[in-house]
C-alpha cells in the first residue's frame, strides 16, 4: 500500500487545480485557441514582456492582441494592406521607424509602443475603460473615436467609458446625418463615417476575452507555483 505523504498530497490537490483550471480555461473557441497557439506564445513571450514593460503594459494585454491581430502569424497580410505580428499599417510603421513590419521584434517593439500612446490619450479614464478604449482606436482609428466622444458629449453620454462609446461610434454613419449637423456646422464627422463600427465593438471584445483568459490562467500557474516548494 502507498504511502500518502503530505507532499504527495499537495501535489495531487496541485495537479487536480491545474487540471481544473485547464478546462475552464478551454471551455470554448478562445481557450481552444489560445492554447494551440501556446508554443508561439512561449516563443515571443520574452520579447513580448521586454517591450510591454517598457510601456508599463501587461504583457498579456499584448499577446492577447497579438492572438486577434494575427494569431502570431509573422507573415500575416490584411486585405487592407496591415501587415505582421501586429498587423500594422504601411503608414503607421513608417510614422513608428519601423523598416520591416514583418519583423516580429521591430512589430512588437513599435506597436507596443504606439499602443502606449494611444493610452496615453485617455488620461480621464478608468484604467479599464483606458485600454478598451485603446483597443477600438487601435482597430478603428484615433479619429472615429474622437468622433464618437465628440458625439457622447453632445448626447450627455460620458466620453470616458468605453460602454457609452461603443454605443455613440454606431452614430457614425450616413443614416445619422440630422444628429451630425447638430454636432458639426459641417453636418458630416471630420473623420469620415465609421461604416465599421461593429467590427471595431467586436475586436475589443475579443481582445478582452483573451487577455482575461491569459489573466485567469497564469494566475492559476503562479498560484501551483507558490505550493511547489512545499
Amino acid at each position: 500500500m502507498v504511502k500518502i505523504t503530505k507532499r504527495i498530497l499537495i501535489r495531487l490537490i496541485l495537479c487536480i487545480v491545474l487540471i481544473g483550471g485547464l478546462v475552464i480555461f478551454v471551455r470554448d473557441w478562445y481557450g481552444v485557441r489560445l492554447l494551440v497557439l501556446t508554443p508561439k506564445i512561449l516563443k515571443y513571450r520574452p520579447v513580448i514582456q521586454e517591450h510591454a514593460g517598457k510601456h508599463q503594459l501587461d504583457w498579456r494585454l499584448i499577446t492577447a492582441l497579438i492572438v486577434q491581430e494575427s494569431g502570431f502569424n509573422e507573415n500575416a497580410e490584411s486585405h487592407a494592406g496591415a501587415m505582421g505580428l501586429m498587423q500594422l499599417m504601411p503608414e503607421t510603421a513608417k510614422e513608428l521607424g519601423i523598416t520591416d513590419a514583418y519583423n516580429a521584434n521591430e512589430s512588437i517593439a513599435g506597436a507596443t509602443r504606439y499602443f502606449r500612446s494611444l493610452y496615453d490619450l485617455y488620461p480621464d479614464s478608468s484604467h479599464p475603460n483606458r485600454i478598451r478604449i485603446a483597443l477600438a482606436s487601435y482597430n478603428g482609428g484615433r479619429g472615429h473615436i474622437k468622433d464618437a466622444q465628440r458625439i457622447a458629449k453632445h448626447r450627455y453620454d460620458d466620453p470616458n467609458q468605453w460602454e457609452c462609446l461603443s454605443k455613440n461610434i454606431s452614430l457614425l454613419t450616413e443614416k445619422d446625418k440630422v444628429l451630425h449637423s447638430q454636432v458639426w456646422e459641417s453636418g458630416v464627422p471630420p473623420h469620415g463615417y465609421f461604416r465599421g463600427y461593429n467590427e471595431t465593438r467586436q475586436y475589443v471584445k475579443r481582445v478582452m476575452k483573451y487577455y482575461d483568459r491569459l489573466c485567469y490562467f497564469s494566475g492559476i500557474l503562479e498560484k501551483v507555483k507558490s505550493f511547489v516548494p512545499l
